[in-house]
């Protein structure tokens, strides 16, 4: 602030050399008031306007541009925040992105810009789970969502949800497994059913589904390979 105030009386007394005082800079002091109550109450928009016009009067003033990086900053942040209060993750990532092009050394953006863009691939894992059809595609995504709450403890708001998942890929896979089951029953019945038998298909289709069969841990669900005969 010291380096601002002393900024306003370096302008305040260009032309002491003459015999006529200037009028005081009541335009400036009045530019600085405004800016430091936009400041106070957090009013980032019009505060960065502000600075840019201050800025116009002395643009090597290094505090003055500390002050606009910092509150441009604050600015595409808010901005971002806002978006993200209705889940619109790549728009406020799209403006995180912006800044860091316009201000690339800042830290705070670059936190905000890895944390972003590690929950944009999280918000595209959750539409990819729910949209799995088979448990590996289940599977796949569960693994890294839990990947993602071991690494960021906030998204463990996401767990309710997993639980719910890897039961239903849980239920999901034993229906895979009984209807493969049923489709080798089925190739195996075609195979017997031929004009000439293929013995080496068949006992092939009988060694599959042995090895099907002795995957099942409910022996009532194992499928008999005469059920179809």
């Amino acid at each position: 602030m010291r380096y601002l105030i002393a900024f306003i009386f370096t302008i305040g007394l260009i032309g002491c050399g003459k015999k006529e005082i200037p009028p005081p800079p009541t335009a400036h002091a009045l530019l600085v008031k405004k800016l430091f109550n936009n400041l106070s109450q957090k009013q980032h928009d019009p505060a960065v306007k502000r600075i840019q016009k201050v800025c116009a009067l002395a643009p090597s003033n290094e505090f003055l541009i500390q002050l606009d990086e910092r509150e441009s900053c604050n600015n595409h942040v808010r901005k971002a925040q806002k978006l993200l209060d209705t889940a619109k993750v790549p728009q406020a990532l799209a403006i995180i992105n912006s800044a860091r092009h316009k201000y690339p050394l800042s830290r705070n953006l670059l936190a905000i810009q890895i944390e972003l863009t590690q929950l944009e691939g999280l918000q595209k894992r959750v539409k990819l789970l729910n949209a799995a059809r088979s448990s590996k595609e289940m599977n796949l995504q569960i693994n890294a969502i839990a990947q993602f709450i071991k690494k960021y403890p906030d998204g463990k708001v996401l767990r309710p949800l997993l639980r719910k998942k890897i039961l239903q890929s849980f239920k999901q896979k034993l229906h895979e497994e009984e209807r493969a089951r049923f489709d080798i029953l089925c190739d195996l019945a075609t195979a017997r059913k031929a004009e000439r038998l293929n013995q080496s298909l068949n006992n092939t289709l009988l060694a599959v589904l042995s090895i099907a069969n002795a995957a099942t841990v409910n022996k009532n669900e194992r499928v008999k390979p005469d059920l179809l005969d």
